[in-house]
């Protein structure tokens, strides 16, 4: 008798000090594990990595270049031999700069250049005054391009936390739906087995017919059904959770318990407060915004087009025998038709057309949806006010049926009824809460809201 007193009370204290060790698992847990080391975090974010790491490829093109050519040769009537080191640094409004040595002797094959036995020194700029005047060139719009795509990523990236943040969100909120079924369904089944004892008690007395024994455990065996039903459902629920935090079940059993769904409480919310939330944060916004810059950008890169296109280069030589010499020239392109350019012209102004009125449609969509899912939410808070009530009345029948039955005036089918009544009255509760927390994160998607990384 000792021992099993002292075995259950082992028991109890193993059972409170594993309860008392555990963490109550909340949404703010979710960012020690929404991380970058996550798969679907890092999948959701690696392309503004990448676009990120172009913007340095871009900066590429402003590299200093060391070259050097070598050329000689003996043919029967002529011979030959070209030395040429040179160092060029183009530089971001343009002009390239040259700095070198060569030295030439004999009959070049590809140039006129003559230099004394010990050669010269050069040092030359090239202006593209036509990319000079207009503030734009090749190399420099490639560099702000990538800088834009890379802005865009950023924000694409957001936007894609932004999304999936509310996914496993709801994930955890339908996590706990499922928990709370759960533990209704193992109090309905505790109910069956503690009256099947009173039933035998009362059967062994004479009291009631042995077929209530039977009806009793065919009561059972139903709400064990049920169990087994609603275990699978929230195993379920929680395997696709834990997915998307990476986390073992194990684990996640050994550090946490989940809290009641109904601790949970949404917040009261003004619409043109979240309106003008959303338009201030969403990334999707700011994303339209960068490519409305990136469009600016092509109409800057596309005027040179319209323009003849106009060189100049200018060379200083030192020749070490023969002293200094100057050289100097231009480069001249006119585009006598400019097709390419009005085609350019009309094609990006259209896509900033498109992209205003894509703006213009997300934001009426933006304020639509916040306006449906605020009145939702209100129109649930009210259906919560009234479970209530209706929770209490079901309670009440289902003691009233009890305590009939308990004294012989209700049989067992009254009985189950009245607690199946009961049950369905408390999970219809239940998903009212659930729906009030996921449309309160989904009103903080449409805001904008997503976890920092």
């Amino acid at each position: 008798m000792h021992k099993s007193i002292l075995g259950y009370s082992l028991a109890i204290f193993l059972f409170t000090y594993d309860a008392l060790c555990k963490e109550i698992f909340t949404v703010d847990h979710l960012e020690d594990y929404l991380k970058k080391d996550n798969p679907y975090i890092y999948g959701a974010i690696a392309q503004q990595y990448i676009d990120t790491a172009r913007v340095t490829t871009a900066h590429g093109n402003f590299d200093t270049k060391l070259s050097a050519d070598y050329d000689k040769k003996d043919y029967p009537v002529s011979t030959g031999e070209f030395a040429d080191i040179a160092l060029s640094k183009p530089i971001e409004n343009g002009i390239e700069l040259i700095i070198g040595y060569r030295q030439a002797e004999g009959t070049q094959e590809y140039n006129n250049i003559k230099t004394g036995d010990e050669g010269e020194y050069r040092i030359g700029i090239k202006v593209p005054v036509t990319s000079l005047l207009n503030d734009i060139n090749e190399r420099k719009y490639t560099l702000d391009a990538t800088k834009i795509n890379a802005r865009q990523s950023t924000f694409n990236a957001q936007n894609n936390l932004r999304n999936l943040y509310s996914h496993v969100v709801s994930l955890y909120y339908r996590l706990l739906y499922h928990h709370e079924l759960l533990k209704l369904e193992e109090q309905l089944l505790l109910k069956a087995k503690k009256r099947d004892h009173f039933i035998q008690e009362r059967v062994h007395h004479g009291d009631i017919p042995e077929i209530a024994i039977l009806e009793s455990q065919q009561q059972i065996i139903s709400r064990e059904q049920r169990v087994l039903t609603t275990q699978s459902n929230y195993r379920q629920a929680l395997q696709i959770f834990l997915k998307y935090i990476n986390l073992s079940e194990n684990s996640f059993n050994t550090h946490y318990e989940l809290p009641s769904l109904k601790t949970l409480r949404t917040d009261n919310l003004d619409l043109d407060d979240m309106i003008t939330k959303a338009i201030k944060n969403r990334p999707d916004l700011k994303a339209l915004d960068t490519q409305k810059s990136r469009l600016n950008l092509d109409t800057n890169y596309n005027n040179l087009s319209k323009y003849p296109k106009f060189d100049l280069f200018a060379y200083g030589v030192h020749d070490v025998n023969y002293k200094e010499g100057i050289k100097f020239g231009f480069q001249l392109d006119i585009p006598l038709e400019r097709r390419r350019y009005e085609g350019k012209r009309v094609e990006i102004q259209k896509s900033i057309t498109k992209l205003e009125k894509e703006k213009d449609q997300l934001t009426l969509d933006l304020k639509t949806n916040l306006n449906n899912l605020i009145y939702s939410l209100n129109m649930v808070n009210k259906n919560i006010t009234l479970g209530k009530q209706e929770t209490s009345i079901a309670e009440s029948l289902e003691e009233a049926e009890n305590k009939k039955y308990s004294v012989g005036s209700s049989d067992l089918f009254q009985v189950n009824q009245r607690e199946i009544g009961a049950l369905e009255v408390k999970k219809k509760q239940l998903e009212y809460y659930l729906n009030a927390l996921i449309i309160q994160q989904e009103i903080k998607k449409e805001i904008g809201e997503f976890i920092s990384i």
